[in-house]
């Protein structure tokens, strides 16, 4: 929408003037009235409550992306969804490093967030906050092709369904907040908004950034497969028991994957034409095997069981 709504209004700094203030304190050396102020300047903030949009430089549509989460659980969905309404109406400042576990916050049910499957410790497990690396895959995309400098990006541990349909593979993004972030600096002399929306029919995720176009371009460059290891085999499948759900059923949770080095290169060009950021982003990839949960009652391995929908 590119509106920007008064939150809290601005407030004036202040800055000692050092120089001043010594300049003072030495003409009272030699009185007897040895002591002086300190000498305070008012700072004004570069964006004070009047700002408008215009004045900021957010003027227009310069990167969006899109990612969908076919197949997710609800409470998947529930998620993805309260992830990314920590992420709406961001303004990021010319010059700005932006992290996302910053706005991120914590990941708690306290915090609305509801229990899923996270990869953890080269598993898949139960855990609060499952599809927030949905979010952030979606950020790293719009950044990439706005153009703007990654500081920070890791991959997930193997190649998910979810991330590899619309860019493919090596464009995911995850976090794990305080330790594995996502960053990028908004290096252009307008600030950055962010805004996403949510559209649950088409179960998808959208980003869209809006500032002041310097007339970027931007190519992507593979995704380049090397040292490729076959998916596992059906002797690898992981059973895990579920004492939760219902006896004798059992949901497939994992779905074997092959692993690999993966490279995705980015060209970032001026208004000229001239090259202005040049870099890969390597992902590195372990085969991952079926993975399945289990109620009581079943002897796993057991494959004659008709799976449970999510």
């Amino acid at each position: 929408t590119q509106e920007l709504v008064l939150v809290s209004p601005h407030i004036n700094g202040r800055e000692l003037d050092i120089e001043t203030t010594l300049e003072q304190l030495k003409a009272q050396v030699e009185t007897p009235n040895r002591s002086v102020p300190f000498i305070v300047n008012d700072i004004v903030p570069t964006v004070n409550a009047n700002a408008t949009a215009a004045e900021l430089g957010i003027t227009e549509l310069i990167s969006e992306a899109t990612t969908w989460f076919y197949g997710s659980s609800d409470a998947r969905k529930r998620n993805i969804s309260r992830s990314a309404a920590n992420f709406y109406g961001i303004v990021i400042a010319p010059g700005e490093e932006f992290s996302y576990n910053k706005y991120l916050g914590t990941i708690s049910e306290d915090d609305g967030y509801e229990e899923g499957l996270i990869i953890v410790g080269g598993q898949t497990i139960k855990g609060i906050g499952g599809g927030v690396c949905q979010v952030s895959t979606t950020v790293f995309q719009t950044v990439f092709w706005a153009g703007f400098p990654v500081t920070e990006r890791w991959e997930h541990g193997y190649m998910l369904g979810y991330y590899n349909d619309g860019e493919g593979p090596g464009m995911d993004a995850t976090v794990y907040s305080p330790i594995v972030d996502f960053k990028f600096i908004n290096n252009t002399p307008y600030h950055l908004l962010i805004e996403n929306y949510y559209n649950e029919e088409e179960e998808s995720i959208t980003f869209k950034f809006y500032s002041t176009s310097l007339g970027r371009t931007v190519e992507k460059s593979g995704p380049v497969f090397e040292d490729i290891v076959p998916a596992p085999g059906r002797e690898e499948d992981v059973w895990t028991l579920d004492e939760e759900m219902e006896p004798g059923t059992v949901r497939q949770i994992d779905w074997a994957t092959e692993g690999a080095r993966v490279t995705v290169g980015r060209t970032v060009y001026n208004a000229d034409g001239e090259i202005i950021l040049q870099e890969d982003f390597v992902s590195n990839y372990i085969p991952w095997p079926n993975g399945y949960m289990y109620g009581p009652g079943v002897d796993a391995p057991d494959y004659s069981i008709p799976l449970e929908e999510d």
